[in-house]
């Protein structure tokens, strides 16, 4: 997208001052190009605008409110916050004030929010499978492992289509920020079901191949790593998957019963101011 000069910045905000402006968007490849046309604002009006701003992560939509109703949408390679726009001193700022985690910083901090819950399932299990030794029994975990995986990503898929029918309906969640926070947790423990399935699948390929190399040798301390390593990577993909279902059961039962109880916390309220208000 090519970068408007001085000269044209100056045009159009003439243009806008003078109310002629276009129903579609004005498309800006930088934050320095909406610097630029808040500057020139400045200048030609002698007084501090008031910008409003939209947060919608990849853009940001931007209006100069006592100006003109012409939308600006800021285009960006990377998520931008508040403290992007500093330069704007007199702003109205809706959506997501600071960056949202991105899918490894997300499972960096669930796995140490949930470790005390993982680590006795990935013990148990390392050892019950290094014991084991059984490539059936690793057969079946990993059966059960594709199948778990596959229900719960259905199951939330399902979830969030049918949360999402209601939290779009409020506007106060979005200007918060809230709302962009649950897609954006929505979006990580999707993946994060994607990864553990295909986890499995490597693990399985990974578990195929060291039976297979560790029966064709004597070697005792090769057999005993490859019996280790089939265990400690069979038992990774379990405590992956019980993780995400702890995400679930920590956060979004939580984040339900918040959705209701909103609604229902502001009727309460409503009906009683209405019973002191009959009173009066």
């Amino acid at each position: 997208m090519t970068t408007r000069n001085s000269n044209q910045i100056q045009s159009i905000c003439r243009k806008l001052l003078n109310n002629e402006y276009s129903p579609v968007a004005l498309q800006l490849s930088s934050i320095d190009e909406f610097q630029r046309f808040y500057s020139t604002f400045v200048n030609l009006t002698k007084n501090i605008p008031n910008v409003a701003f939209v947060n919608l992560e990849t853009i940001v939509k931007a209006q100069f409110s006592d100006i003109s109703p012409q939308h600006f949408d800021i285009l960006t390679d990377k998520p931008l916050s508040e403290k992007d726009f500093s330069f704007a001193e007199k702003k109205t700022w809706y959506g997501a004030n600071s960056n949202l985690q991105g899918f490894g910083q997300f499972l960096v901090s669930e796995i140490r929010e949930n470790w005390q819950k993982i680590a006795p399932i990935f013990l148990l299990s390392f050892l019950l499978l290094a014991l084991a030794n059984s490539d059936t029994l690793y057969d079946i975990v990993a059966t059960l492992l594709i199948q778990s995986g596959t229900v719960f990503l259905s199951v939330f898929l399902i979830f969030t289509v049918s949360q999402s029918h209601i939290l779009h309906r409020d506007k106060s969640l979005f200007q918060s920020g809230i709302l962009q926070k649950y897609y954006s947790d929505d979006r990580n423990v999707i993946l994060m079901g994607i990864l553990t399935i295909a986890l499995t699948f490597f693990s399985q390929m990974l578990i195929e191949n060291i039976s297979n190399f560790t029966s064709s040798t004597n070697i005792d301390w090769v057999i005993i790593f490859g019996r280790l390593l089939k265990g400690l990577s069979a038992s990774l993909v379990i405590s992956l998957l019980f993780n995400t279902f702890f995400i679930v059961a920590n956060y979004y039962l939580d984040r339900t019963r918040d959705v209701l109880e909103r609604d229902l916390a502001s009727e309460l309220l409503h009906e009683d101011y209405q019973r002191f208000s009959k009173t009066t």
